[in-house]
């Protein structure tokens, strides 16, 4: 798993999106082009559900099979239970698919990308 990076839906999203942010479309390429991007359940859910037709949800089955699977395991979801206990107690509310993407990416110790700030608040909540 060495060098992989698990992609957030945002990420995707932006990198699809016309006009959006250039960099991350180039450093989504260079991931896809070296077989480096990861996907999870709680990522597919996401786009899944937000496709717009057909064409949309072929371009999702794609990302898919180029990206290496993160099964979203107990190990996760007990991840995602401390981390979702930790930002409460900490006064950040953030929603519960970015706190099931973040453990992924703990769970597995893989990077994230993502244009989300609710990312830099769990990171911020769970800084000791």
């Amino acid at each position: 798993m060495k060098g992989l990076v698990l992609v957030d839906s945002s990420a995707w999203v932006e990198a699809a999106r016309a006009g959006g942010d250039k960099a991350i479309a180039v450093k989504l390429e260079g991931l896809i082009r070296l077989g480096l991007t990861a996907m999870t359940e709680p990522i597919w859910l996401e786009l899944y559900q937000g496709a717009r037709g057909k064409r949309e949800e072929e371009q999702i089955t794609r990302w898919r099979e180029l990206s290496v699977w993160l099964d979203f395991d107990a190990n996760c979801w007990r991840q995602a239970a401390l981390s979702a206990r930790t930002c409460l107690r900490s006064g950040v509310n953030v929603p519960f698919g970015d706190l099931l993407v973040d453990a992924c990416a703990r769970r597995y110790k893989v990077r994230l990308l993502e244009r989300d700030r609710h990312f830099a608040m769990i990171a911020k909540a769970l800084k000791p």
